[in-house]
């Protein structure tokens, strides 16, 4: 029994002829093959035309069928409005109309398709994993980035703020004698040991008067008193070194962390847990600094705004007077 084409009813005659879509010659039915919208081609264009579609590239064929299959003829760009929309053929109806050497160029054309799609889905699998390796590595620079950022700040805070030294030549000290007034023992610098300022030859001058020496005179219950002729300021005791230097130490360590964003200044406060303790400063002795220092700068912003609004009524009385006058 006869193997029925595709497209051709049961019963069809094997004498029908049909009028091939490639060549317009009327052939048997029988031979050629017919697609769902009975478009006919005969076997010998049928032959040709798979031979040409198989050598297109690989791209070109899977545009027309993404698994490569073999369509009707009329199915091209080029046949318009008539542009034939039928399924695409079986196999089984292709290798009953190609010779043995056709059908196998034929099943290596859809071979080639295949293990094109499945390169392609490797490559963007590959690309996927290289993207997601790449994100994994950023945020691991990202991390060991942000423990390079708090390991140099903490260290900023360490040597820089908590650590009492030299401001000229950074030599350390631990040494206090009861003189506010210090000399380095490495570079001969004199300097003031409540706000740690360069005083050049001799700080006695500027400790009589520094502000944060009887800021921290009144914060340890100090008296005024003055000491052998000299400010209350020049002479004092361990207890108001401490309190000057816990001072000193709280509001440099606010303003630092002001630089900083919530995250990072809570993960360097507690990397500074150990160093805070032994010198005994609590957040909260931190926080109350930097809120007095908003305190000082509104209340210095406001004695400036009073003071410019002074002067401007003075000169508006001024050139009042001077009219007057003409």
């Amino acid at each position: 029994a006869r193997a029925l084409g595709a497209g051709e009813a049961p019963g069809m005659a094997a004498s029908e002829e049909k009028t091939c879509t490639i060549c317009f010659c009327d052939a048997p039915a029988a031979e050629g093959i017919s697609c769902a919208e009975a478009h006919f081609t005969c076997v010998e264009c049928f032959e040709s035309y798979v031979k040409s579609e198989v050598e297109k590239p690989v791209g070109e064929i899977k545009k027309r069928d993404p698994e490569g299959r073999c369509l009707c003829p009329r199915n091209t760009a080029s046949a318009g409005a008539d542009r034939c929309v039928a399924r695409p053929f079986a196999d089984k109806d292709v290798a009953t109309r190609l010779t043995h050497d056709t059908f196998e160029r034929y099943l290596r054309a859809r071979a080639g398709i295949r293990e094109t799609a499945v390169a392609e889905e490797m490559r963007v699998e590959m690309e996927r994993r290289v993207l997601e390796e790449k994100k994994r590595a950023e945020i691991l620079a990202s991390e060991a980035g942000s423990v390079e950022k708090l390991r140099l700040a903490k260290e900023h805070v360490v040597e820089k703020i908590l650590t009492l030294s030299c401001p000229r030549c950074s030599q350390a000290f631990i040494d206090f004698d009861g003189c506010f007034a210090l000399n380095c023992g490495r570079c001969r610098a004199a300097f003031c040991a409540y706000c740690l300022a360069d005083c050049g030859k001799d700080a006695h001058a500027h400790v009589g008067t520094c502000v944060e020496g009887k800021d921290s005179l009144k914060a340890a219950g100090v008296g005024n008193r003055r000491v052998g002729g000299h400010p209350a300021t020049v002479y004092g005791t361990k207890q108001a070194f401490e309190v000057a230097q816990k001072r000193r130490r709280c509001k440099h360590l606010a303003l630092y962390l002001e630089r900083f964003d919530d995250d990072d200044r809570t993960a360097l406060l507690n990397a500074l847990d150990d160093e805070l303790r032994d010198l005994n400063i609590a957040r909260a002795d931190v926080a109350r600094s930097a809120k007095k220092r908003d305190k000082d700068i509104e209340k210095a912003d406001k004695a400036a705004a009073a003071q410019r609004a002074r002067l401007g009524r003075q000169n508006n009385n001024a050139r009042g007077a001077a009219g007057g006058g003409a």
